[in-house]
């Protein structure tokens, strides 16, 4: 009678932290640094040609801009509530209109010395502001810009808007090309007195504005203008109160404040805090010399990353150089600096060089030196550890960070194109097709292949449409689907998504990051499986050598530190005068037996060339000849078989 034991169902709690820290293979981890280091490597060597003109100090975006930013830069926190409008002044966007408006507020401060002076000419917008009305506000500013710049011809207009009895007499006896301007109908409840107060106080306000009749002068009252009608109420008062607040401040700090605000359009003083705290090393090593060693420095630090050496310490280097270039110079970012970016943090964080990496190579290697010293041989929990890198809680964590991240990026994408009209008239798909600054339409076969699909409308709707409906089940089904078991199918999808991407747009770099950050919902054992194959393929080697020398042993522990198909047979054979490699049949010693290892190798024949390099090779083939080799007396092969080249 057999009983079969049902697992204890799982609490809530349980389920979230196996989703969270239950232990990772980190070999996907692996395999993504080698792909993320290729294109980060990549990225950063074609800095080299431009190094100067990206991040010297007179480059695109000089030093002294940037050094500015980062100390000055104001960072404003929204309210909460929905008024936008922020407690600051503001400047035009456009710098022909900035100058014009700080023109007239250092005009303004140099002939008002009080605060009582600036409000007096101001009187006439705070009445204005007054009303709470921004309609009212924009109808009173209008007014302004039909007066005239002819002191009594704005004084007849005028007597106008202070006695409205006046029009028909003034329109009688002024000149006939003056325009008496229509009387705003706030005015029209006014009485006589605050009426006159109103027409003085407008006289006042212009006379503070650019004077005379000129093109030049005309122009800078219509920006002016502008600028007051484009405020919202808060912003209006916000501004109002910053030209009132200006004569009554010691010069040092007047021009401090008009120096940031013409700089950055906002006051300092509202800014929740100033400059960014960032890092480059293109803030201080600025000498062309010094600044083609540390990009070398950096370059063979991507190298190191790359290849898994010292991936513990490579890997934060390799991301405080990336952010070093981002940082030095925004112009440069976009998508793929993102992507990068966001795979650089999660491989630092994560134990990405425990897998496919000289770090793992080297740790294979200690293990069988170690056991070789406890017992004379490979035991067996060293051979569970070559078998397959252990599993890691901080690899499972990691991985799950990147899968979850992925997730919001794909949503994010997903439903802010949902908020554009153009992707629900189906415009968008098609515009990415034909853009002529991305896409294939400079070649002629391509021009009129899309030139043929336009002209057959049921066509061109039937791949517009199809077109963004892929995109929309891509990124707003991906982060439902890919916990499903459809997770291959979606994922496949994505790839397919961001291939598209890279031929049709040209963004290839930004698409194999995406396919980069696409590799961690791939099992480790896959990836182990298809570069390496499974261990049981049909041609073994075997090794056999001698347990008590040290320099067999050494071959031993190399010849299972790279046998990561797990190929080759490690026999201790009593006293062996030499390592001696079995492949075919055929038995070869010496150096000829670490050239057939690198060999029949998978994984190795790319490298094998390795063994030309005078300081490994030649310690490798002296490990492999044993210590017979320095008696002199031992030959590198056997006489019967041709040594391997």
């Amino acid at each position: 009678m057999s009983t079969t034991l049902t697992p204890a169902p799982r609490s809530a709690w349980r389920r979230w932290l196996d989703l969270w820290f239950a232990p990772g293979d980190p070999t996907t981890l692996g395999f993504i640094r080698i792909v993320t280091g290729c294109l980060a490597l990549y990225v950063h060597l074609a800095y080299s040609f431009d190094l100067q003109s990206f991040f010297g100090p007179r480059g695109w975006y000089g030093l002294e801009y940037v050094n500015r930013e980062r100390r000055e830069l104001p960072h404003i926190v929204p309210p909460l509530t929905w008024d936008f409008g922020q407690p600051s002044a503001h400047l035009p966007e456009f710098p022909h209109r900035k100058k014009a408006v700080m023109e007239y507020i250092h005009h303004l401060v140099a002939t008002h010395p009080t605060r009582a002076d600036a409000e007096r000419s101001l009187a006439y917008l705070d009445a204005l502001q007054r009303t709470g009305n921004n309609d009212t506000v924009q109808l009173g500013v209008y007014y302004l810009a039909e007066l005239s710049p002819d002191e009594r011809d704005r004084k007849n207009q005028l007597a106008v808007l202070a006695d409205e009895s006046k029009r028909a007499a003034m329109e009688k006896t002024t000149i006939p090309a003056l325009r008496i301007p229509p009387t705003p109908p706030f005015v029209e409840g006014m009485s006589p007195t605050d009426r006159a107060r109103l027409a003085a106080d407008a006289d006042t306000f212009f006379k503070t504005l650019p004077q005379g009749s000129r093109e030049e002068a005309q122009a800078a009252r219509g920006y002016i203008y502008s600028h007051l009608n484009e405020l919202t109420l808060p912003q209006r008062t916000a501004f109002l109160e910053f030209l009132k607040e200006l004569p009554a401040l010691d010069p040092t700090e007047r021009a401090s404040r008009l120096y940031y605000l013409d700089y950055w359009n906002q006051e300092a003083r509202y800014a929740h805090r100033l400059g960014n705290p960032i890092f480059s090393i293109w803030f201080h090593v600025t000498d062309p010399a010094g600044m083609a060693v540390a990009h070398g420095v950096v370059l063979v630090i991507l190298l190191l990353f790359t290849v898994g050496f010292c991936t513990r310490v490579t890997s934060v280097l390799t991301w405080l150089a990336a952010i070093s270039y981002i940082h030095r110079t925004q112009q440069i970012l976009f998508g793929m600096d993102t992507m990068m970016n966001i795979l650089l943090f999660y491989l630092m964080i994560a134990p990405s060089g425990a897998a496919m990496s000289v770090d793992r190579v080297i740790n294979r290697y200690r293990a069988v030196r170690a056991s070789l010293r406890r017992s004379g041989t490979i035991d067996s929990p060293t051979l569970a550890y070559l078998d397959r890198p252990p599993l890691s809680v901080t690899a499972g964590f990691a991985s799950r960070l990147l899968q979850v991240h992925f997730c919001f990026i794909y949503m994010a994408s997903g439903l802010s194109k949902l908020k554009g009209p153009a992707w629900w008239n189906t415009n968008a798909y098609w515009d990415t097709l034909v853009n002529p600054e991305f896409t294939l339409i400079h070649y002629r076969w391509y021009e009129s292949l899309v030139r043929m699909i336009a002209s057959d409308r049921l066509l061109y709707a039937a791949i517009a449409a199809g077109g963004v409906a892929f995109t929309f089940i891509c990124e707003l089904g991906l982060p439902f689907l890919v916990w499903t078991r459809v997770r291959p199918y979606i994922v496949m999808l994505a790839l397919f998504l961001h291939a598209g991407i890279a031929v049709f747009m040209g963004l290839w770099i930004f698409s194999l990051l995406m396919m980069t950050l696409l590799l961690c919902y791939l099992p480790g054992a896959a990836i182990r499986e298809r570069l390496f194959g499974t261990g049981t393929d049909e041609r073994r080697l075997g090794l056999r050598f001698n347990a008590q020398s040290d320099r067999q042993a050494r071959a031993a522990a190399l010849a299972k530190a790279v046998d990561f198909d797990g190929r080759v047979d490690a026999v201790p054979a009593g006293n062996q005068p030499s390592v001696q490699v079995v492949a075919d049949g055929r038995e070869v010693i010496g150096p000829a037996a670490a050239a057939t290892l690198f060999r029949n190798l998978g994984w190795l024949r790319s490298v094998r060339w390795v063994l030309a390099v005078p300081g490994f090779g030649g310690l490798v083939s002296r490990w492999f000849s044993g210590e017979a080799k320095a008696n002199g007396n031992a030959p590198t092969s056997n006489p019967q078989v041709p040594a391997a080249s």
